[in-house]
């Protein structure tokens, strides 16, 4: 240890002489002043001038030999010396003491959170039940878009050749100034629409193909609960030139009194109901006609032959010249447009669905109906009342145009009595919220006049002048 010490000196004596050595040779410019590191350095330097120097002299083995001998036993001796040096070993081994606080603070230990405990994935089971419902979504929006989709395409496509040649435009969607052709509409995933013009007798037909919320899950599963069906519902608008005045329907015979509920024409024209066996139909149907000849004439044979081979196709149909569409519950009525505007149309309504063959081979069967829809235009527009009939048929419209009249003057009535109670419950929560009694005064004394003004008869003032 103590060689160590002594070495350390040498070093930096040595450090220090050659910094001097390089001070004294600068320039001959004069020498520099004394520094403040060259005063602390001076006292080596005067140390360094008292050793003697030593005088080389050749030395044998034995003597190198004895100096390690010599050194050996120095550091052992500085070993011994530097061990019983109590100084030396100050403060080792004694054990430090702590303060003492009066309160020492107690330890809380952190809330381990749930994604990091040893639960592993079942601390994830509400992310992972999102997660697979939000996939099953997925899949079901795809797949239920996708099939129906496939279901319209194939109805167009089964019955595009009939309806080319009985119209002269097949699908035009109305946006662009020219023409088009063969555009099925998509108004929604599961509502397709097509519009046909160009034939004689009509102004054009519209085919609605109403399938189901394939693509709703929710819709999926309550149809589980209560099933729904596919539809077809095509409505032909008639000129007023090429149908007569008569109203004729088809319907099941189970909706049959629903529908005479909900639509004013059938309702109102047609009361009775007859059953379908009168006519070559089956029971499940009922019949509802203005005119008794009529009947006979919209039900020949070659017609109820079709409804009765596709009376799992077959739905309804509904002729009319002063339909008017039913109203919905949820609408706000509107009391300026109470009268609405009838119109003369023919209505088709097809639920392509068989328990024995899949929907899309029962949609792209519908050609034989198709060709029932076409007929009727034709024969609606030979179709031509009698004179008494055609008598009838006036006088029952002008009662129900009557009935409309009175209606709206009613509901008319109604709303302004509406509107005046309104303006009474307004002045008088005015008149309860008015502070100053002056005003208040002046309210009521208003208010009296008015109700006096009322009450009291007008009388009219003559004044008579003498010759």
């Amino acid at each position: 240890m103590a060689i160590a010490r002594y070495s350390f000196l040498f070093i930096c004596l040595v450090v220090v002489l050659i910094n001097s050595h390089s001070i004294i040779a600068q320039g001959d410019g004069g020498a520099p002043t004394p520094s403040d590191d060259d005063e602390e350095f001076s006292e080596f330097i005067d140390d360094e001038e008292e050793f003697p120097e030593r005088e080389e002299t050749s030395t044998t083995d034995e003597d190198t030999g004895n100096d390690f001998e010599d050194t050996d036993t120095a550091t052992e001796n500085d070993d011994d010396e530097f061990l019983k040096d109590e100084e030396e070993f100050e403060g080792i081994g004694e054990k430090p003491t702590r303060s003492k606080s009066p309160q020492q603070p107690q330890l809380e230990y952190a809330k381990v959170p749930v994604h990091l405990s040893s639960k592993g994935w079942e601390a994830f089971s509400t992310e992972i039940l999102i997660i697979c419902g939000l996939v099953v979504y997925a899949i079901n929006f795809f797949a239920g878009k996708s099939t129906n989709s496939r279901l319209a395409y194939a109805w167009y496509d089964s019955a595009r050749e009939l309806l080319e040649a009985s119209f002269a435009v097949v699908g035009d969607d109305g946006t662009g100034k020219e023409i088009q052709h063969g555009v099925l509409v998509k108004d929604s995933e599961s509502i397709y629409s097509l519009w046909c013009t160009g034939r004689l007798g009509c102004k054009g037909m519209l085919v609605q193909l109403k399938l189901k919320k394939r693509h709703d899950l929710i819709s999926v599963m309550s149809g589980i609960l209560k099933p729904k069906m596919d539809r077809i519902v095509i409505t032909v608008e008639m000129t007023d030139e090429d149908m007569d005045s008569f109203v004729f329907a088809v319907v099941p015979r189970k909706n049959a009194s629903k529908m005479q509920k909900d639509l004013q024409d059938l309702s109102f024209f047609c009361p009775d109901k007859r059953s379908g066996e009168k006519y070559g139909l089956s029971n499940s149907y009922s019949i509802l006609s203005e005119f008794p000849e009529i009947a006979e004439t919209m039900l020949p044979s070659q017609v109820t032959k079709t409804i009765q081979n596709f009376s799992e196709i077959f739905e309804s149909l509904h002729f009319s010249d002063q339909y008017v569409e039913p109203r919905d519950p949820n609408e706000e009525k509107d009391d300026k447009s109470v009268v609405q505007i009838s119109k003369k149309v023919l209505m088709f309504t097809l639920t392509p669905q068989k328990k024995s063959t899949s929907t899309i081979r029962t949609i792209t069967s519908l050609e034989p109906l198709m060709k029932m829809i076409l007929f009727y235009i034709d024969r609606v527009r030979k179709c031509k009342l009698g004179k008494e009939a055609r008598q009838k048929a006036q006088l029952r419209r002008a009662k129900l145009q009557e009935t409309y009249l009175k209606q709206s003057h009613a509901q008319r009535q109604e709303a302004a009595q509406q509107r005046r109670e309104e303006k009474v419950k307004a002045e008088k929560e005015k008149l309860m919220t008015e502070e100053d009694p002056d005003k208040v005064r002046k309210l009521q004394e208003k208010e009296y006049k008015k109700q006096l003004k009322k009450k009291n008869p007008k009388m009219k003032q003559m004044v008579v002048r003498g010759f």
